[in-house]
């Protein structure tokens, strides 16, 4: 038993330091890198403005937490205009929040090298459970910035 909880540890650790490593770094991304939505920021079929209404998004992203100044990133708690411009570098800041969040899912497969699969699999499964809320608060966010943009260049 002390082995395993001894595991347990490490493997909190090693999921904590890749993820503030990768939140660390993010503001640091060239913005090119940000300008599009590859896999898998691309919108899936169900993901609506009803979609995000259903599961309370709103209310969420009352009681979260948004971290993307610690490290030197803007937060996303605001817009920080409402020019096109602004909303431009608000869906870059966006994105790079999401591409954290994925890269913080992604780090703790590395614990599939020096585990049993199931600990490793609990692992992924919590890291993942733990950075979906804020997933959905970013692409929720996104697609919103996105609709109006489009709009805006529709009538331009």
């Amino acid at each position: 038993m002390w082995r395993l909880t001894l595991q347990v540890v490490v493997d909190v650790m090693v999921v904590v330091v890749l993820s503030v490593l990768i939140g660390a770094s993010a503001p640091r991304w060239p913005d090119r890198w940000l300008r599009s939505d590859p896999f898998p920021l691309r919108r899936l079929p169900w993901e609506s403005p009803t979609f995000f209404r259903r599961l309370g998004i709103a209310q969420w992203t009352q009681r979260l937490p948004e971290l993307g100044s610690l490290f030197g990133g803007e937060s996303k708690s605001a817009l920080p205009g409402t020019d096109r411009e602004s909303l431009q570098r608000y869906l870059i800041e966006a994105r790079r929040a999401e591409w954290v969040h994925w890269g913080s899912i992604l780090s703790s497969l590395v614990l599939f090298a020096f585990n049993p699969w199931w600990l490793a699999l609990a692992f992924v499964l919590a890291v993942s459970v733990g950075n979906l809320p804020f997933l959905l608060i970013v692409r929720n966010n996104r697609f919103r910035i996105q609709r109006i943009l489009d709009r805006e260049s529709r009538r331009a």
